[in-house]
């Protein structure tokens, strides 16, 4: 649900500014602040499924999202709607690292590895068939009120999900400890200001947010460089800080694997939102033919990924060259279509 919410809202989103009037600005804040929040609180929401418990923290999160996802559906205005995007964002990054947490919790060995494929191919099949579904709700509800039904459809799949979770998922899944002792504050305070002042500028791009805000760019290494000496001070002192730094040096691969995923969803995630507007706008595409468009994504996104996840022990860094090199590809086979 909560990756479905990126892809899905895309393909809404002219729809969106047709049914609520909503000018080019709050369009971008209506995706990009849901982004904004979610990043925002990611890695806290990962320390709090250790404190917490990853069970309880997933179905805290889960109640959350599916209680966001309505106020955006009966959001009256456009500015109701983005402070609904920015509460759901939230709530959408504090359930991610639950799902990896209670993987890592759960299984071992070989059979982690097959759980990871299946989560991929949940991870690609919910980013690409969000612009079909989207397209199949406007298409069904119509393009003045069925923007709405983009969000109340997380409602049943998220009350489904908490009561299959309250059933399955085994109760003592996560570690417990004490919350004061385990959450760095300050550290996570840190952290937040650090990614808000490097993602504000970019979600207010539209708003000539770059050339406005980009002291903002400085600021945010400095308070990186702050938030890494407390996270060292931290350990130092027999704490748990809210992201041990020490990973980047004394695992190997760790700093190169994180750069790379990094790297990788920053510039390949937000395909979803231009394939969005050029289909709809550019090519004058209705919502379920821009949906329909990236559906083979969809397809090969989810066999890869779990054949990935059987393989991935074999072939290790292999697997992952393949599968940038296949991306790189692909795009560049679109590219010279669209130049056709």
């Amino acid at each position: 649900m909560s990756l479905l919410d990126v892809s899905i809202v895309n393909v809404a989103l002219p729809s969106i500014q047709r049914g609520i009037g909503a000018d080019a600005g709050a369009a971008q804040w209506v995706v990009s602040g849901y982004a904004l929040t979610f990043g925002l609180v990611l890695v806290a929401g990962g320390r709090l499924g250790d404190a917490l418990g990853r069970r309880k923290m997933f179905l805290i999160a889960l109640a959350a999202f599916v209680v966001t996802s309505a106020l955006a559906g009966a959001a009256p205005d456009a500015t109701l709607l983005v402070c609904a995007r920015l509460l759901q964002g939230a709530a959408g990054g504090l359930l991610t690292p639950q799902n990896s947490g209670l993987i890592q919790d759960l299984f071992r060995g070989a059979e982690r590895g097959r759980a990871f494929g299946v989560f991929g191919a949940v991870v690609g099949i919910s980013t690409a068939v969000g612009p079909v579904l989207g397209g199949l709700i406007l298409a069904v509800f119509g393009e003045a009120e069925g923007w709405r039904w983009v969000f109340y459809v997380n409602v049943p799949i998220g009350v489904v999900t908490f009561l299959l979770a309250m059933r399955l998922v085994p109760a003592g899944a996560g570690r417990r400890a004490h919350l004061r002792s385990e959450i760095d504050f300050l550290g996570t305070v840190l952290l937040g200001l650090a990614v808000l002042a490097v993602l504000l500028p970019l979600v207010e791009s539209e708003q000539d947010g770059v050339r406005r805000l980009w002291w903002l760019f400085p600021v945010a290494f400095a308070l990186g460089g702050v938030f890494v000496w407390w996270e060292r001070h931290t350990v130092r002192r027999g704490r748990a800080p809210l992201m041990d730094v020490r990973l980047f040096t004394s695992t190997p691969g760790y700093a190169s694997g994180t750069a790379l995923g990094a790297t990788y969803f920053c510039g390949f995630a937000g395909i979803w939102l231009a394939f969005a507007i050029f289909f709809q706008q550019g090519l004058g595409y209705s919502p379920l033919q821009s949906g329909l468009a990236v559906t083979p994504f969809a397809i090969g996104s989810a066999v890869s990924a779990a054949l990935a996840g059987r393989l991935v022990g074999r072939l290790g860094r292999k697997l992952t060259v393949t599968g940038l090199g296949l991306v790189i590809f692909g795009l560049g086979v679109i590219v010279a279509l669209i130049r056709l």
